[in-house]
């Protein structure tokens, strides 16, 4: 009898064991049964080379989505052609809040990419998706308009955030308080915001609504020669879609992964080889999840989290309408002329 009570124990102690060890791995795998990582992993399947495709899937594909967010049938494709290359195409939908504001906000992230760009930029993308749904549940919350745009070909130069600028009217550049743009948010070693190469009251507000983002190291990634974008100085920030739009007077806020090593000068996707994959072959799904498990969900969540809060904040038009006032002036402060004034 007591040889059989011990082996029931014995035998409950096992199952229990089991189905503890069964509900950590589910609790561990949780991260895959969330939005972020099912958008991401869908946008991965879709060939995004720059430049629309014979059958526009991947566009076609961006435009149900938002459709889908907005709940009616209001994206559309802004397609152009650059010299005499392909046609290619940004996916532009709009929240319209005209009605309680003239001001709007735009929120990019390009989906165009090296093979599968799971990091560099579906990650961005799925971010940017999320976003739209979070906004389109607080629409009456909104204190301005908020306009989505997904670029096209970023990787052949900014083509399409350089296109959807030249696009815009003085009044609706004017009438823009903030760009906030998503790119290679989730595959670095920290989560960063870019603001201005200074402290300002809009990264304040940003930094204030999560313990997961820090800022860019301002000194850091600085070089005043080569100038490729026109601000006179070149930080590796720069090469992506918020630039045109801070060219053309329009404030920024870039969300983007990385590391800065001790050095002053030094930027790294991670401090681990494995992971620097960007504009490779290994920018693959299953190596973003192999690398970063339930981190790279983390990232991507805590990027929609940041925007959202920011801008249904009670003092975001009021931070956003002054965030003009503290943009440098890069005609003179970051001419390349200070590389020779230092250099006497």
């Amino acid at each position: 009898m007591k040889k059989f009570c011990f082996l029931v124990v014995l035998i409950l102690l096992v199952a229990l064991f089991c189905a503890n060890g069964i509900a950590v791995a589910e609790t561990s795998d949780n991260y895959r049964n969330t939005k972020a990582y099912e958008l991401t992993k869908e946008i991965c399947a879709y060939p995004r080379k720059a430049g629309i495709d014979k059958d526009g899937a991947v566009q076609t594909y961006l435009i149900n989505k938002f459709n889908e967010a907005l709940g009616k049938d209001v994206a559309v494709k802004q397609t152009f052609t650059y010299g005499n290359s392909a046609e290619y195409c940004n996916v532009v939908a709009k929240i319209d809040r005209s009605s309680v504001s003239d001001k709007q906000i735009i929120i990019g992230a390009h989906y165009d990419s090296d093979g599968e760009g799971a990091a560099d930029n579906a990650c961005g993308v799925a971010a940017l998706i999320i976003t739209m749904q979070n906004f389109v549940r607080s629409a009456n919350d909104l204190p301005c308009s908020v306009v989505f745009v997904a670029f096209d070909a970023e990787e052949l130069g900014l083509l399409g955030s350089r296109e959807y600028v030249s696009q815009m009217s003085e009044e609706q550049i004017e009438n823009t308080l903030v760009m906030f743009n998503m790119d290679s948010i989730a595959n670095g070693d920290n989560l960063y915001l870019w603001c201005e190469n200074k402290r300002t009251s809009l990264a304040d507000l940003i930094i204030s609504k999560t313990d997961k983002i820090v800022e860019k190291p301002y000194a850091k990634g600085t070089y005043n020669l080569p100038d490729f974008y026109g601000y006179g100085y070149s930080e590796t920030p720069q090469n992506t879609d918020q630039t045109p739009f801070r060219l053309a007077g329009i404030p920024t806020a870039l969300f983007f992964s990385g590391t800065y090593s001790a050095e002053p000068w030094s930027y790294a996707e991670s401090s681990d080889v494995n992971k620097r994959v960007m504009n490779t072959s290994k920018d693959t799904f299953e190596n973003l999840e192999k690398n970063n498990g339930a981190e790279f969900v983390a990232k991507i969540e805590a990027t929609v989290d940041a925007v959202t809060s920011s801008v249904l904040s009670e003092n975001f038009a009021e931070v956003a309408e002054s965030q003009r006032s503290q943009l440098v002036n890069l005609s003179v402060w970051y001419n390349t002329w200070w590389g020779g004034v230092i250099v006497f």
